[in-house]
């Protein structure tokens, strides 16, 4: 069902909105568990229809709604999906929100719904035959496991883009396998650290104690904030392999931008004040501050791309400001305004 018109307050999951579930035919509704697939677009006219088309085509013994959170779009998107995609419900933000922010308003009503699962999908990856029942399958059979992931590839290569992810020495959350050949990766169904936000389901019972995506992060990190607060609860991040996906990397902030690099950096701050051991976050975030404009802005601008330099710079001050503002909240265990 297509919702055109914008929800004050949705930012903050105010509002809710009614829909119509899309339940899986010759089902029990009360046997199969329901599952919200949730897309953030913003200005995603040119590759959403791909994403939402392949999950329309899931194959799953479950439940599903999709709905889409248009994150202030002004690319067509809105006309797109009233005129394609009649069956999705779609939720308008008068404003773009960032990610975390704007998943949280489908996440509160998800909740508020009774959902089992919330499946989140970038608006620029489209999920392969089987992606969701693998995940589901994965859920049944780990219940010790609340967000699972699977195999995320390069859009029109056999390369991997994500296995799930990994945290480095300093702090750094990286892609496991980040451009490695597809058939040079062998890796078993398991624990992984976090669970990258592109392709993931979530267990909503995770999310009614740890709370939604911070709304502190506008992008980039708040997944891996929310793994790490659902691991100090005693949930555990799942990879399951044959859970397939495509990703076309970047395609909202773009690989390399500026904006790009100012969000990780400034998200990394954070998460590091936030989830490393004390003495260990006290030692990083000067360091790593420091790093940034002693090194890198000196040598983006040797690149001669000032842009970058200027990017780093403003990560290294506003991360530094973000870790601060985060100390008092180490012990919270649902951060302030991520309520569910």
């Amino acid at each position: 069902m297509y919702l055109p018109t914008p929800v004050r307050g949705a930012a903050r999951g105010d509002a809710l909105i009614p829909t119509v579930s899309k339940a899986a035919e010759g089902l029990a509704q009360d046997r199969v568990p329901a599952v919200h697939a949730i897309v953030v677009s913003h200005r995603g006219a040119s590759w959403i229809s791909a994403c939402l088309r392949a999950l329309e085509s899931q194959v799953a013994k479950a439940r599903l709604e999709i709905v889409v959170v248009d994150n202030g779009s002004v690319d067509g998107t809105a006309a797109l999906l009233e005129r394609e995609f009649p069956g999705v419900t779609v939720l308008r933000l008068p404003h773009n929100e960032g990610y975390g922010r704007a998943n949280n308003v489908a996440l509160r009503r998800a909740l508020a719904a009774g959902a089992d699962f919330a499946a989140l999908v970038n608006d620029d990856v489209e999920v392969e035959p089987g992606w969701l029942q693998t995940l589901l399958e994965a859920a049944t059979a780990h219940r010790e496991a609340g967000l699972f992931c699977g195999t995320l590839l390069f859009r029109g290569e056999e390369r991997i883009n994500s296995t799930g992810v990994e945290i480095d020495a300093f702090g750094r959350a990286r892609d496991r396998d980040f451009g490695v050949a597809r058939g040079q990766v062998r890796r078993d169904d398991g624990p992984v650290t976090a669970v990258t936000g592109g392709a993931a389901l979530i267990r909503c019972e995770v999310l009614r104690t740890i709370g939604v995506f911070d709304p502190a992060y506008f992008a980039y990190y708040e997944d891996v904030d929310l793994s790490l607060r659902a691991a100090r609860s005693g949930w555990k991040c799942w990879y399951a392999a044959s859970a397939t996906a495509r990703h076309r990397f970047a395609a909202t902030a773009g690989s390399g931008s500026a904006l790009q690099r100012f969000l990780l950096g400034r998200g990394h701050l954070r998460t590091v004040a936030l989830h490393e051991r004390p003495l260990r976050a006290a030692a990083l975030l000067p360091l790593t501050a420091v790093y940034r404009v002693a090194v890198k802005v000196p040598l983006e601008l040797f690149r001669g791309r000032p842009a970058l330099a200027f990017a780093e710079l403003r990560a290294a001050i506003a991360g530094s400001a973000a870790a601060l503002a985060a100390l008092p909240a180490r012990s919270r265990k649902v951060p302030r305004g991520a309520e569910p």
